[in-house]
């Protein structure tokens, strides 16, 4: 008897564990979707302002983001939604949205 309860308690604990790191993983992606899509609109704003250097520099830190899943990963909805939410949010905050959220992702 004294078994059988150790055992439901071993089992018990490590169905807890495993739905914690299922969550850790999912807001992991969910960051790097954030900042893989408004690393994309920040790169295409300065290309058209002719910022070269900056534009170089968005799309490589893009790039890293990128290289960390296969291709294909995100579904192109996924990717539309999260650019339509940016969009909303920068004509709503501006540019101090797209400045904090690149710092976030890693821009110095």
């Amino acid at each position: 008897m004294k078994y059988l309860i150790f055992f439901i308690f071993l089992c018990s604990f490590s169905f807890f564990l495993k739905s914690e790191v299922t969550l850790k993983v999912s807001n992991s992606e969910e960051k790097d979707l954030g900042c893989i899509t408004l690393l994309k609109l920040a790169s295409d704003k300065s290309k058209e302002n002719g910022e070269t250097v900056k534009y170089e520099k968005l799309k490589k830190l893009q790039k890293s983001f990128i290289e960390k899943y296969k291709e294909g990963y995100f579904s192109e909805q996924k990717i539309s939604s999260k650019l339509n939410e940016h969009n909303l949010k920068i004509k709503d905050k501006g540019q101090r949205y797209v400045n904090k959220g690149l710092q976030k992702c890693g821009l110095k």
